[in-house]
């Protein structure tokens, strides 16, 4: 049998297994080295962006350094030599505390910039620290855009915070806002947000801009019915005495006060004479019958957030003061149809409108006077209100029914509580008013156009002296074409109710 030699190892395999063995150890410690390494380099790197630390040394005696922090933070500060005084320029940015004599606590009390000398006991400077406080600042900004994005979607909005320190040595931040959005509606939202990150509004700027329509059109239609009946009866009895050239007069034919006095003389009238004895009888039967229809449509045209106003009426004359002399100073009061709104265009693309409008008319009732000068009372319908609508929708902002009924007997006393026979001794008014309004409003964007519309007064021409006498015409143009058409009108026409 034969067996193998056993080779005994040389100098040159030793020296070659050891170089083996050798490289794999070193490939594994470098593998291990970084893999553990990475670690304290990572967390060295997440820390580093926010110092807590700085050791001063000696070569750096009497020079400057730089430190950044932020908001409520605090930053240690190892001195070389022993601080017998320090100076910090703006105590609203950053605060120095000295533990000991070569160690400092500094912290950050509002974004802005400093500087801060730290001084030995004879007067040098062993170090300036120029410390920014910068982080509130960037927070705030990234935090509104972020509050932006959620909030209004269609919106990119820029946002610029800046530190300042007012007059009174506290630090402000002042907010610029920048870029677009799509209606007025989210200027305002995103203005009112930014207020609550700088202390008030008034610390916000904004230059943004608007896209899509920004002008709102409102028609507006006021209605309103005055229906009034009324109805006297009655019977006033006269009666005079003569004798000679005296005469005693015993009844007043006169109505006795009351709303009576309103109505005209209506009836009839009889009398008879018995010697110097005259008596009269005057017999009221009367029916009235009224009705009085108001109709207002106000057109106005306003941009987004911008209020408009219209009156259609009139002023009537009040006495305020009378001075030494005798002179009457006045005021005007308006009576008529008034329309106040203010539009606001929406994120959805609804309109908000904010509507103030009103309908007043002079009355008799409630008027007063005053010397020789009678003051009309004046009745007035009102509404207002805030609403959301779609464009061309119509509400109903306002509807009042009135429904009033006043009956009033004048009587003579005593002889006209008398049975059957008191009827000739009193006399009756009625009256019964009702009064119904509406009020009707409809928003519309409002476009410009190049078309020039017809109007009214263009085609309008006055009849000749001959076609005004002889055929009692006012206009020249009467009836329509052979074709049946008069004219023609280009452009929309209607509102569509919704």
């Amino acid at each position: 049998m034969r067996e193998d030699p056993v080779m005994s190892p040389t100098p040159s395999m030793d020296f070659r297994r050891l170089l083996g063995d050798t490289l794999k150890l070193t490939a594994i410690a470098a593998v291990l080295g970084a893999l553990l390494g990475l670690a304290p380099l990572a967390l060295g790197n997440a820390q580093g962006a926010e110092v807590t630390h700085i050791s001063i040394s000696g070569k750096a005696f009497g020079g400057s350094k730089d430190v950044s922090m932020g908001m409520n933070k605090s930053v240690i500060i190892d001195l070389p030599a022993d601080a017998q005084e320090v100076i910090v320029s703006q105590p609203a940015v950053a605060n120095a505390i000295m533990r000991t004599k070569r160690r400092a606590v500094l912290q950050s009390v509002g974004s802005g910039d400093t500087n801060i000398f730290f001084l030995d006991a004879q007067g040098r400077t062993i170090v300036v620290l120029d410390v920014s406080v910068k982080g509130a600042v960037s927070n705030v900004a990234a935090a509104l855009r972020d509050t932006y994005a959620k909030v209004l979607p269609g919106a990119k909005i820029e946002v610029e915070s800046v530190a300042l320190v007012n007059a009174e040595g506290n630090n402000v931040n002042r907010i610029v806002l920048s870029g677009h959005a799509n209606t007025e509606d989210d200027v305002q939202k995103a203005v009112a947000i930014a207020g609550q990150f700088a202390g008030s509004p008034e610390n916000v700027a904004s230059v943004i801009t608007v896209g899509g329509p920004q002008q709102v059109m409102l028609k507006v239609t006021v209605a309103e019915v005055n229906r009034q009946v009324a109805k006297t009866l009655g019977i006033n009895l006269g009666a005079s005495y003569s004798a000679g050239n005296i005469t005693t007069e015993l009844l007043s034919t006169q109505p006795i006060g009351g709303v009576s006095n309103i109505f005209t003389s209506n009836g009839f009238k009889a009398g008879v004479d018995v010697g110097g004895l005259s008596i009269d009888a005057y017999i009221r039967a009367l029916e009235q019958q009224r009705a009085v229809r108001t109709l207002a449509e106000p057109t106005l045209t306003a941009m987004s957030g911008q209020p408009a106003e219209f009156v259609a009426g009139g002023q009537f004359a009040v006495p305020t003061d009378v001075d030494a002399e005798g002179r009457v100073s006045y005021s005007y009061k308006d009576f008529g149809v008034r329309l106040g709104f203010t539009p606001t265009i929406k994120s959805a693309g609804t309109i908000g409108l904010l509507i103030d409008t009103s309908v007043s008319e002079l009355s008799a009732e409630g008027s007063i006077t005053v010397g020789a000068t009678t003051l009309p009372g004046i009745k007035n319908r009102q509404a207002k209100t805030s609403v959301e609508l779609g464009v061309g929708q119509t509400l109903a902002i306002g509807g009042l029914i009135q429904d009033s009924i006043r009956s009033e007997i004048d009587r003579l006393p005593g002889l006209g509580d008398l049975p059957i026979l008191g009827a000739l001794f009193r006399s009756r008014d009625y009256i019964h008013a009702q009064t119904e309004l509406v009020v009707l409003v409809t928003p519309y964007y409002a476009k410009a156009t190049m078309q020039q519309p017809e109007l009214p007064t263009d085609k309008l021409q006055f009849a000749s002296d001959a076609e005004a006498i002889f055929l009692g015409h006012l206009e020249n143009i009467y009836g329509v074409g052979p074709a049946g058409t008069r004219g023609s009108y280009n452009g929309s026409v209607g509102f569509l109710l919704d």
